[in-house]
């Protein structure tokens, strides 16, 4: 369950003053994380190969905010205008986006780090957006205590826990797993758009990838597509 911390996660940034000493918010990235993140981006930016000049490069999320926890991963986002490119290659950095996250397990301090191809059109659920590249805030995370609905959220996380291990019994499983995945995404971003990163569809998201079922469901929908086009010999 996201808990709202009183500072940023001390082992990405140095908080030199927060609004309760001065009334200003003074939060800088550590020197040996930015040079790491950038590292990354770049490597990833090599990896895609894209085709057209990055904007911006930024870590988003709860690692950016405070309702980090341990498990919290850090999303480092590489922001790209899209607006005059074909749909296509969108589709294809977000296709080489998979495969990327999927061969690295990159961590820092102890956070597992997790790289976006995004579009600058696209709406931030985020109250803290921080750039790498330019080293300030784009947008100053806000501490807020928010009303969640816990039990609501215990509820609809065992439901779907409960869906997967039913269906990981079953033969014909891969076609309502993967019926299953689209709609634990289509329910995160309809809860992101309605009410942000505290909407419980999100927090039913962040319970599932933290119990490991989401890479459960991963998986299972891997194996069985590799399974079902190989040839005994």
């Amino acid at each position: 369950m996201s808990r709202v911390n009183k500072i940023l996660n001390q082992k990405i940034w140095d908080t030199l003053c927060d609004d309760d000493e001065c009334g200003e918010f003074h939060v800088e990235i550590k020197p040996e994380i930015r040079k790491a993140l950038i590292k990354i981006a770049y490597d990833f930016l090599s990896f895609l190969d894209a085709k057209i000049p990055f904007k911006d490069i930024t870590i988003t999320g709860s690692m950016a905010n405070f309702n980090y926890t341990d498990q919290s991963d850090i999303d480092l986002h590489v922001i790209f205008d899209f607006s005059n490119q074909p749909d296509l290659l969108e589709e294809l950095m977000q296709a080489k986006r998979k495969i990327w996250n999927d061969d690295h397990e990159i961590r820092i301090k102890g956070h597992d780090v997790e790289l976006y191809p995004q579009s600058s059109s696209e709406p931030h659920h985020s109250s803290g957006v921080f750039s790498v590249i330019r080293n300030r805030w784009n947008e100053i995370p806000k501490r807020t205590n928010p009303e969640i609905d816990e039990e609501l959220v215990l509820k609809k996380s065992e439901d779907l826990i409960q869906r997967i291990d039913f269906l990981d019994s079953r033969e014909d499983r891969t076609s309502a797993l993967r019926k299953t995945k689209d709609k634990i995404g289509k329910m995160r971003r309809a809860g992101l758009e309605r009410e942000g990163e505290y909407s419980v569809e999100n927090l039913v998201f962040k319970t599932l990838r933290n119990t490991g079922y989401l890479e459960k469901l991963n998986v299972i929908i891997k194996n069985d597509y590799d399974h079902s086009v190989s040839l005994d010999q």
